[in-house]
């Protein structure tokens, strides 16, 4: 099934052009879609609706708007939309 998303929980940032973006599998099939990510501290760091494949590690809350998250392991919501169920976990982050 094509549809199935398959949600990684760890990436590398580090510009050596191997997953230095966080893909998730699948996600072109479901265009309605809204993931966030939050910090140990459950501050939001990111969002994006619809999430399309493009987040690099960098930090979209306030403060530090654009700076590179440190290495750690945050959190997300990815809400696939359509009625699905929504899916949490965490994501290591490794620069």
């Amino acid at each position: 099934d094509c549809s199935i998303l398959v949600v990684p929980d760890a990436f590398s940032p580090n510009g050596d052009g191997v997953n230095d973006t966080y893909h998730i599998q699948g996600l072109e099939y479901y265009p309605d879609n809204t993931f966030q990510v939050f910090n140990r501290w459950g501050s939001k760091v990111y969002e994006r609706k619809p999430y399309r494949n493009t987040w690099g590690g960098t930090n979209e809350g306030q403060p530090n708007m654009g700076a590179e998250l440190p290495e750690s392991t945050y959190y997300f919501i990815l809400d696939p939309g359509r009625d699905k169920e929504v899916i949490t976990g965490y994501i290591y982050l490794r620069r």
